[in-house]
């Protein structure tokens, strides 16, 4: 077990060897206004971060994991930069080598798969699917545990080891939902689901991470490869929602951490989430919370992200 912690307020260029060994867990844990590292370990990573932002690059596509996802990673090379203005606490978790294929070879079913390939795939192929999650009552209050022990100083090998078993079970769980909502695609063809998934998921990674730029539909289709009409008709199948709305529903969800944790002006909460004026902050607070600027500033709590009965995440 390796446990890297700073409570620096600039930690930068973290090196390699320092997250990433083979033959053991590893965390790396950080309050800090920026850090810098990399992984490329070949082995099942989860990273998350609150207060502010992780911007990883993956894959060719950049991905801003916040207060309001986290993100799995099965074995790709990533660049991970942490900045703000104010400390913001980061958790990366790189779980032992061949622990997740130990912990889930014998829960994974074929139906687990279908978002993977056509034909099941061996059992040392994990079903995760590497785009941005929302936080949900499966896997955030494991994590949320985590992070609490690590903070405290626990190094206790064995405890973590049943901690991240644990953790792989809840994100299976969370995987489930996602196989769930990937039915209610209007398409017979397994294939056909899955890159829709895909397509429709690479959407969510861009509205999760450009929420703060002035986004079209057509910026929204086109970060899908789809036209508008079918992205319009596909995402809602997925969601429930329809693209505006998520949209809508992020930019709130992050306005309603800034009224709470900071003493930003509205009008500058307003421009910095994406919104374009305060009656447009004023009437998606009312809609989706019941609840004006005044009051979010007395939240004891954040809000959360999409579902109402959803975990409450507090830093």
């Amino acid at each position: 077990m390796i446990i890297r912690r700073t409570r620096e307020s600039m930690s930068s260029g973290l090196g390699k060897d320092q997250v990433q060994p083979d033959m053991s867990h590893a965390i790396l844990s950080l309050r800090t206004r920026a850090a810098e590292y990399s992984l490329g370990c070949g082995r099942l990573a989860l990273l998350c971060a609150w207060n502010g932002r992780q911007d990883v690059c993956t894959e060719g596509r950049r991905v801003k994991v916040d207060d309001d996802t986290w993100l799995v990673m099965k074995g790709g090379s990533a660049d991970v930069r942490i900045r703000g203005l104010q400390e913001i606490q980061a958790l990366t978790i790189l779980f032992r080598r061949g622990m997740p294929e130990e912990v889930l070879g014998t829960l994974i079913t074929d139906e687990d798969r279908l978002l993977e390939s056509g034909e099941p795939p061996s059992a040392s192929i994990l079903p995760f699917l590497s785009h941005l999650q929302t936080h949900d009552r499966s896997v955030t209050p494991v994590l949320l545990f985590i992070r609490r022990h690590c903070d405290m100083g626990l190094e206790d090998p064995l405890w973590y080891e049943e901690q991240f078993a644990f953790l792989l079970e809840r994100m299976l769980m969370h995987h489930r939902s996602v196989v769930v909502r990937a039915h209610n695609i209007p398409v017979r063809r397994a294939s056909t689901r899955r890159e829709i998934l895909r397509r429709v998921s690479l959407s969510t990674d861009f509205i999760h991470s450009c929420y703060d730029r002035p986004l079209t539909l057509g910026d929204m289709a086109k970060s899908a490869y789809l036209s508008r009409h079918h992205f319009l008709r596909l995402f809602k199948s997925i969601n429930a929602v329809t693209p505006h709305e998520y949209l809508q529903r992020k930019r709130t969800s992050v306005a309603a951490r800034l009224l709470r944790s900071s003493e930003m002006a509205v009008e500058q909460i307003v421009r910095q989430v994406g919104f374009d004026s305060r009656s447009t902050l004023f009437r998606a607070l009312r809609r989706f919370h019941g609840l004006t600027p005044r009051q979010c500033r007395r939240m004891p709590q954040a809000l959360p992200f999409m579902d109402p009965e959803a975990l409450v995440l507090s830093v």
